[in-house]
C-alpha cells in the first residue's frame, strides 16, 4: 500500500508531493481524519441530544461542584464534556459547534496517531499515511452516531488506547522519572475508560498485571514494580472524585461505578436479558423527538427462558452460570447470534430513523470488512516471530483490548458495544494486510481461504438478516425486568 496514491505525469512533481506527505504524514492524517468526523456529524445532523446522549450532555453541567444527581453514572466523561457544555450554555447561538469540533479533533488524533503506534507496537504491521486513514474512515462511515453524539463508547475506547500508548512510551524511556509520569498518566486514562464505560473494568484490571510482564519486560524488576505502582496510583487518583461522589450519595467511599437495576447488578441483568433479547436498538421519531425501544427476540432464548422459569428469577452471576451449564448447546447458539449481530452494523446511528432491515448494504459491507479484518488479524499474529512454545504477545494484547466485547457478548447487545472488535478489524486490514505475504502463499491456500471467507460472510449475513426480520416494540416484561 503506497503512502499517497499520488500520480502525476511529471516525475519531479510526484516526488515533491510524496516527500511533502512523508514529512507531514501525521499532521495531514489528523486533518483529513477530522474532516471524516465532521462529515459524519453533518450526516447525522442531530438537532437535539436524546436518550443516553442527552443524559451525558445534561450531566456535564453538574460536574464541577460535584452536585451530580443520585442517578448519575461515572463522572469522567461528563467532566470531559464540560468545556464544550460551558461554551454551549454561554454562547447558545453557536449550537453544538464546540462539541463537534473538539470531539472530532480528539477522535481523529487518537485514531491516526495513538492507535497506529499501539497496534503496530503490540500486535505488528506497518504504518504509512494512507494506512493511518483506514480506521478513522471506517469508524466515521459505520459508526457516525458515535462521532456525532455524546455517547460513552468511543471516548472510553480512546481512553484505553491512550493508556496503552503511555505504557508503551514508558517502556522506551531511559529516565525513570519520565517513565513514572507516563505510567501514572496511563493509570488515570485506564480508570477514566472504566469510569466512562464500566465494561472496561476487565481491561483495566488486566493491564495492571500485563504492564510489568509484557510492556515493561525490558526493565529491571525493581523498576517494573515501581512503574506498576505508579500505574495503580494514577488509577487511584482518578478514582478519588468517584469515591467522594459515592460517599455523598451512597454513604460509601467506593471507587467503583455502582450500576444497579432494581437493586440488582446491572451486569447480571444484562446477562439475563441477553437470553431472550439477542439485539436491541433505540428508534427515533424525528418529528416528535421521541425515542422508543426496538427488540429482536431469539426463539432459542425464549424456549430456555420458559423451560427454566427465568421470569421471576433474581439475576446473579452464579445463577446465570448454572443455567448456562445446564444448556451449553443452546447458549452457544445464542452467543453465536449475538456475535453475528454485533458484526452487523446496519444501524450506524444509535437513534435509528430508518428500519434496520432496509439497510442491507451497510449490513453486508460491515460484516465483510469485519471478517476480512479478523482474517488479517489471525494472519498477523500467527506470522509474528516468537518461540514456538509461547503464546504470541500480540494474541495476549488482542485479548486484552477485546475483553469488553467478550464480557458483553452474552448480554442483550447493541452493535456499538462491539466497537473495539470492529476497530481491531479495521487496524488489522490497515496495518496488517501485506501484498508480499499474499504473494508468498500458494494458489491452493489462497483459494481455500477465499472459499472459507465467503462462506462465513454469506452465512453471517443470512443469519443477521433473519435476526432482524421481526422487530417487536414491546416484549413480555419478565424478559427485561
Amino acid at each position: 500500500m503506497d503512502i499517497s496514491g499520488y500520480r502525476s505525469s511529471n516525475p519531479l512533481e510526484a516526488n515533491i508531493a510524496i516527500q511533502f506527505i512523508k514529512r507531514h504524514e501525521k499532521k495531514l492524517a489528523v486533518i483529513i481524519s477530522t474532516l471524516f468526523m465532521l462529515f459524519a456529524q453533518m450526516h447525522i445532523n442531530a438537532k437535539h441530544f436524546v436518550g443516553d446522549a442527552g443524559y451525558y450532555w445534561d450531566l456535564s453541567s453538574f460536574i464541577w461542584d460535584l452536585s451530580l444527581p443520585q442517578s448519575y453514572r461515572g463522572y469522567f466523561y461528563p467532566l470531559l464534556l464540560s468545556p464544550a457544555k460551558f461554551i454551549f450554555d454561554t454562547f447558545p447561538g453557536a449550537g453544538y459547534l464546540a462539541f463537534y469540533a473538539s470531539q472530532a479533533l480528539v477522535f481523529s488524533f487518537t485514531l491516526t496517531i495513538f492507535l497506529p503506534y499501539v497496534f503496530t507496537g503490540l500486535i505488528g504491521g506497518q504504518v504509512s499515511f494512507s494506512r493511518r486513514l483506514v480506521a478513522p474512515a471506517c469508524v466515521a462511515f459505520f459508526f457516525p452516531g458515535l462521532v456525532a453524539y455524546p455517547l460513552s463508547d468511543l471516548p472510553a475506547l480512546c481512553l484505553i488506547i491512550v493508556s496503552f500508548t503511555l505504557i508503551l512510551s514508558a517502556s522506551k524511556q531511559s529516565k525513570i522519572t519520565n517513565a513514572l509520569i507516563l505510567t501514572l498518566l496511563a493509570g488515570i486514562a485506564a480508570y477514566g475508560a472504566y469510569n466512562t464505560r464500566t465494561i472496561y473494568l476487565f481491561t483495566t484490571a488486566l493491564l495492571v498485571m500485563l504492564t510489568p510482564i509484557l510492556a515493561l519486560k525490558s526493565k529491571p524488576i525493581v523498576a517494573r514494580t515501581i512503574l506498576t505502582a505508579a500505574f495503580i496510583l494514577g488509577a487511584a487518583i482518578a478514582a478519588t472524585p468517584q469515591a467522594l461522589i459515592n460517599l455523598k450519595h451512597l454513604g460509601s467511599p467506593t471507587p467503583l461505578v455502582i450500576s444497579n437495576f432494581n437493586n440488582t447488578s446491572l451486569f447480571a441483568n444484562q446477562l439475563k436479558w441477553g437470553i431472550t433479547v439477542q439485539r436491541y436498538e433505540t428508534g427515533y421519531n424525528a418529528e416528535s423527538g421521541a425515542i422508543f425501544p426496538i427488540y429482536y427476540v431469539d426463539p432459542t432464548g425464549e424456549r430456555v427462558f420458559k423451560d427454566h422459569d427465568i421470569g421471576e428469577a433474581y439475576a446473579t452471576i452464579p445463577w446465570y452460570f448454572s443455567i448456562l451449564l445446564s444448556e451449553p448447546v443452546s447458549f452457544l447458539k445464542i452467543y453465536t447470534k449475538h456475535l453475528i449481530n454485533g458484526l452487523d452494523v446496519r444501524d450506524g446511528d444509535p437513534y435509528t430513523r430508518i428500519r434496520s432491515k432496509e439497510n442491507n448494504f451497510l449490513s453486508i459491507a460491515s460484516i465483510s470488512i469485519a471478517m476480512l479484518g479478523l482474517f488479517c488479524l489471525a494472519s498477523l499474529i500467527l506470522r509474528s516471530s516468537r518461540p514456538s512454545n509461547q503464546i504470541p504477545p500480540g494474541a495476549i494484547w488482542t485479548f486484552t483490548i477485546l475483553l469488553p466485547v467478550l464480557a458483553i457478548l452474552p448480554g442483550a447487545i447493541e452493535t456499538r458495544f462491539f466497537l473495539p472488535l470492529h476497530l481491531i478489524a479495521y487496524c488489522s486490514i490497515a496495518f496488517g494486510l501485506s501484498i508480499q505475504y499474499i504473494k508468498s502463499m500458494s494458489i491452493k491456500k489462497i483459494l481455500l481461504l477465499c472459499a472459507v471467507y465467503f462462506a462465513i460472510v454469506v452465512l453471517s449475513y443470512v443469519s443477521a438478516r433473519e435476526s432482524i426480520s421481526n422487530p417487536v416494540y414491546e416484549v413480555p416484561k419478565e424478559y427485561i425486568k
